[in-house]
């Protein structure tokens, strides 16, 4: 057989394995390995050239292109994942721009996450998103810096027995007067690590309790107010919490924000 039949019947062979009979790149030819790892890269068509050479090859029929799937998430758009929950980015209503829902008790936070899908956040799940992985003291850092959350609100004298008439218009003209609250997100440095805002100062935060404290009553306040902190050393820490309220409790600075479980990534 001449070397020309015999090239003949190997370039049949190959045809029929599916690949072309080219000799290895040389050193350096392949491209870092790295640009094709993550849940981003799109499947590649059939019809593709082999990045292993820049022999030609043989062309193979292409067959439907697959739109490569977004990365799932483990939270909602409007939640932040903090490892052992999603926890909303901003007090309720969870809205960048919109002042925090205030006079709430324990009771009116859990059924208006409830309406939406969520629940209240407990203890363990609020100070870890307050903490955040590096387990901080306060959202933004180690150490506390007055002014850096909205936590510097002048002292203004309440008329409780009016404000018991809620949802009055005396005790909403009261409550109005109280407010020092700001706008959800208003200060940028106000940010844990993950991006939740506003988790001390602004509004004081009811969540369910899990840690044992004075009282034990089934839920507490956190993130302390615009006011600072009753308890000495009134720094309005992520472990700091006011435990003086039963659950049904309301106050001029009192709000809340939401939680739900975590949907691992597919």
């Amino acid at each position: 057989m001449s070397a020309s039949d015999r090239a003949a019947v190997l370039s049949v062979a190959c045809i029929v394995a599916g690949s072309a009979c080219a000799s290895p790149p040389p050193p350096g030819q392949l491209g870092p390995l790295d640009h094709a790892i993550g849940p981003a890269a799109a499947p590649t068509s059939s019809a593709a050239p082999s990045p292993l050479s820049s022999a030609s090859t043989v062309a193979t029929p292409a067959g439907p292109t697959e739109a490569a799937e977004p990365a799932s998430r483990a939270c909602p758009e409007d939640m932040v994942d903090v490892a052992v929950a999603c926890i909303d980015r901003f007090e309720a209503p969870n809205e960048r721009g919109q002042k925090p829902l205030l006079m709430q008790s324990s009771e009116d936070g859990e059924r208006w996450c409830e309406d939406r899908g969520k629940r209240l956040c407990t203890e363990d799940e609020w100070v870890r998103a307050c903490q955040g992985p590096r387990r901080l003291a306060y959202p933004y850092g180690q150490r506390f810096e007055s002014g850096r959350c909205n936590d510097e609100g002048t002292y203004r004298a309440v008329d409780w027995k009016t404000l018991g008439t809620w949802p009055s218009d005396a005790a909403r003209a009261i409550v109005e007067k109280l407010d020092q609250s700001e706008p959800s997100g208003a200060r940028e440095g106000c940010a844990s690590a993950e991006g939740v805002f506003d988790l001390t100062g602004n509004a004081a935060e009811w969540v369910v309790r899990t840690k044992k404290n004075e009282t034990n009553y089934s839920h507490v306040v956190k993130g302390c107010f615009w006011g600072r902190c009753f308890r000495v050393p009134h720094e309005p820490s992520c472990e700091y919490v006011n435990f003086a309220h039963p659950a049904g409790f309301r106050s001029y600075e009192m709000g809340f924000r939401c939680c739900k479980e975590r949907t691992a990534p597919q």
